[in-house]
C-alpha cells in the first residue's frame, strides 16, 4: 500500500511540473489568499471560446497579473515565466503546477524548446496566455507589441483574445514584495480574433505585424492604457540606462 502511495505521489509530482494536472489543486489551495488580497472584477468571460486551442493577449503591469488570469476565468490558462520564478521549491510548485511554461530568456536554447510546448498547448485544445509586451510595463504605458503571438496565431490557426486588465499595478507595483491587499482590479475580456477569417493564411512580417497592431489596438481598448509605439526596455536596458 505505502509502495502504492509513493510511485503515485512520484507520479503526480511529474505530472504537475510537466503538464499542470495540479492546477485544480493550486487553484483551491490559493483561492482564500486571492479573493482576500484582491477584489476582482471579470468582464467579458463569455468572450472567451467555451473549448479548442486559444491565444489570451493582454497587457502587463503587475506579477501578479499571471497569477489572476490562470484562476479567474472559466477555462484554466498556461502562461509562458520566467524560470527565475521557479528556482524556489514553493514557487516551483505553485505555478508549474499550475501551468506555467518557464524559459530562460539569457538561454537562447529555451525559445525553440518553450515555442514547442507552446504549440502543444494549443494542439491539445487548451489556452496559453502571452504578453505581447515582453515583460512589465514600468512607466504606465502600453508598448509596442512582439509578434511572437500572431506567428502563433498564424501557424496554429488558433484564435486571439484580447485581454485588459487594470488595477493590478495597485494590488503588487513593480518593484513591491508584498502584495496590498483590498485593492481593486479587473479584467477584461474582448472578442476573439479570427486571422484566417480575414485572409491571413502564411505567417509573413507583414501578416504577423498587421495581426500585432489588431490586438495592441484591442487590449488598448480594454485597459485604457495611454499607447507608446516603442518596445517596453527589459529590465537589463533599464538598470544600463539604454
Amino acid at each position: 500500500m505505502l509502495d502504492t502511495v509513493r510511485q503515485w505521489a512520484v507520479k503526480a509530482r511529474g505530472d504537475w511540473r510537466a503538464h499542470g494536472t495540479a492546477y485544480e489543486l493550486v487553484r483551491i489551495l490559493t483561492a482564500p489568499a486571492r479573493r482576500l488580497l484582491v477584489r476582482l472584477r471579470v468582464v467579458g468571460a463569455d468572450n472567451l471560446p467555451a473549448d479548442g486551442p486559444v491565444i489570451l493577449v493582454a497587457n502587463h503591469v503587475s506579477f501578479f497579473d499571471s497569477v489572476l488570469l490562470m484562476f479567474a476565468l472559466p477555462r484554466p490558462v498556461a502562461f509562458i515565466g520566467k524560470a527565475e520564478y521557479t528556482d524556489n521549491r514553493i514557487t516551483n510548485w505553485l505555478f508549474c503546477g499550475a501551468g506555467m511554461i518557464p524559459v530562460r530568456r539569457e538561454n537562447p536554447g529555451d525559445l525553440s524548446h518553450v515555442f514547442e510546448e507552446v504549440a502543444d498547448v494549443l494542439r491539445r485544445g487548451e489556452v496559453i496566455g502571452v504578453f505581447p509586451e515582453g515583460t512589465r510595463s514600468r512607466d504606465g504605458m502600453l508598448h509596442r507589441g512582439h509578434s511572437g503571438a500572431a506567428h502563433l496565431a498564424l501557424t496554429t490557426g488558433a484564435p486571439l483574445v484580447p485581454v485588459g486588465i487594470v488595477g493590478t499595478d495597485r494590488v503588487l507595483p513593480t518593484g513591491a514584495r508584498l502584495v496590498r491587499p483590498f485593492r481593486h482590479a479587473t479584467i477584461r475580456v474582448g472578442r476573439p480574433i479570427d486571422v484566417q477569417a480575414s485572409g491571413l493564411t502564411k505567417s509573413t512580417k507583414r501578416a504577423r505585424r498587421e495581426v500585432t497592431d489588431r490586438f495592441m489596438a484591442e487590449i488598448r481598448r480594454l485597459c485604457a492604457q495611454r499607447y507608446i509605439d516603442q518596445y517596453a526596455p527589459t529590465p537589463r536596458t533599464v538598470e544600463a540606462g539604454v
